[in-house]
């Protein structure tokens, strides 16, 4: 009888864990038909323009100046604790007119946290990033782009859009150029792509946002080159909302459908699918994910 309750409740947890882990799938091929995520936008001639795991004093300037030169907006996923260091940073992204989304309040694998520790991530970044930038979060992007079961309930009962990404530059990567974090934006890049680049380089290489900026403006000229606009998830998003002209927002195409779009083969550098990829550590142990994808596949932003 003994054994008997061990076997059961050794299979109750295995069923729990399970369980626990299985929204992580959202980052995967065969789990996105069920774990559905935003990683497109809609609207003809549109792509989505995203940064991850800011503010950063240091950075942020740098990045609204660069995007003002460019006539750009965008959509900053930012995170709690980094918020907090630097709430004047982040008041700033609001008042250049970039839409404020939230990337957690610690950058921590979901799949290393309990259910009442995300939950309390999630609430501490929300009261932060609301509190200092007076902004409603309307989505959401975990760290490295794992959800756990707790995270991906949450999102949904805070009225949060899940967001990942189609496209990435890897930028976070030691050996990352300009030129290689534009390849890798650029290979394969369709009308409606959601771009993920990061402006910090706070759980990342040294100098890496850095390389991002000086990727930006080839990046946006090639688009432009394209027909394509890049803008805010916000914007044309499904739970988005028009950021400027008080107009409705624009519908989107869910995951999986396929607009009207424009193939890109440019450039050589290594694509990887809808941001599907191993995970990986940096000399820093800024992005170790041992075990969960990339953000935003990281198993990201």
């Amino acid at each position: 009888m003994r054994i008997s309750y061990a076997r059961a409740a050794g299979a109750a947890v295995a069923g729990l864990t399970v369980a626990h882990c299985l929204p992580a799938l959202a980052a995967a091929p065969g789990g996105r038909g069920i774990f559905r995520t935003t990683r497109r936008v809609a609207g003809p001639g549109r792509v989505g323009l995203t940064f991850d795991d800011g503010p950063e004093a240091g950075a942020v300037d740098a990045f609204l100046e660069t995007l003002r030169e460019l006539d750009v907006t965008a959509t900053f996923f930012v995170v709690g604790e980094q918020v907090r260091r630097s709430p004047d940073s982040a008041r700033r992204i609001v008042e250049a007119g970039h839409e404020i989304a939230c990337h957690g309040y610690r950058h921590l694998n979901h799949l290393r946290l309990t259910p009442p520790a995300t939950i309390a991530d999630l609430r501490n970044a929300r009261d932060t990033i609301t509190g200092e930038t007076g902004t409603k979060l309307r989505h959401f992007r975990p760290p490295y782009g794992v959800f756990n079961a707790a995270s991906w309930r949450t999102a949904a009962k805070f009225g949060w859009e899940r967001v990942l990404w189609a496209q990435w530059g890897r930028d976070w990567e030691e050996d990352a150029t300009p030129e290689r974090i534009r390849q890798r934006v650029m290979s394969g890049l369709r009308e409606g792509d959601i771009i993920l680049l990061h402006d910090a380089e706070a759980y990342s290489s040294s100098g890496s946002w850095r390389r991002t900026l000086g990727a930006l403006e080839p990046i946006v000229s090639e688009l432009r080159g394209l027909g394509l606009e890049p803008g805010p998830v916000g914007l044309v998003s499904p739970n988005g909302y028009p950021l400027t002209n008080g107009g409705a927002p624009e519908g989107a195409a869910p995951e999986g459908a396929a607009p009207a779009s424009t193939s890109v083969a440019a450039g050589s550098g290594e694509f990887v699918p809808n941001g599907a990829a191993p995970g990986h550590t940096t000399s820093n142990g800024g992005r170790s994910t041992r075990g969960g994808a990339h953000e935003g596949a990281r198993p990201t932003s």
